[in-house]
């Protein structure tokens, strides 16, 4: 394992920032959003749109792979993934269907789509990670899924 101790460095360093913020994206509303990861919502809160149960899941599915990248086991990330990729048509469905709307940049779903599809592709990688348990592997993919989630926040979220 010491070979694997840069990339789980670097990974841990981008678990904490991140996980606080898809915490954050869970919330219904700013004044929800929550500093730490301990306090955010559940994944099994109720949502009060596609994108915030998507969002859940993923929260759920990251603590998950940073838990496995630190004991040494992602064998079960393909599962929790899976929920995530089944929660992704919900949000096409609500995007196409006009129930959601970007709070920020509300025209541009079409740059929404091709980042939301450059996500996913990070979290494929973790599944076949996963089903390897490759923990070096999910681990760089994981740092990569992490450093993409900021582009689409920062493009997309209030």
């Amino acid at each position: 394992m010491k070979e694997n101790k840069p990339v789980l460095h670097r990974v841990l360093g981008l678990a904490l920032g991140t996980l606080g913020a898809l915490g954050a994206a869970c919330g219904t509303d700013a004044s929800q959003e929550q500093a730490t990861p301990s306090a955010a919502p559940s994944a099994s809160a109720g949502p009060a749109n596609a994108v915030q149960h998507e969002m859940r899941l993923l929260l759920a599915a990251m603590h998950k792979a940073m838990e496995g990248i630190a004991y040494g086991d992602v064998s079960g990330l393909p599962q929790v993934l899976h929920q995530v990729h089944e929660a992704k048509s919900g949000t096409e469905a609500a995007l196409e269907g006009g129930t959601y709307r970007l709070p920020k940049n509300p025209d541009g779903v079409a740059r929404f789509r091709e980042l939301d599809e450059a996500f996913h592709g990070h979290l494929v990688k973790m599944v076949q990670a996963g089903r390897k348990n490759d923990v070096a592997a999910a681990a760089q993919a994981y740092a990569e899924a992490a450093s993409a989630c900021n582009g689409c926040h920062g493009e997309f979220r209030k």
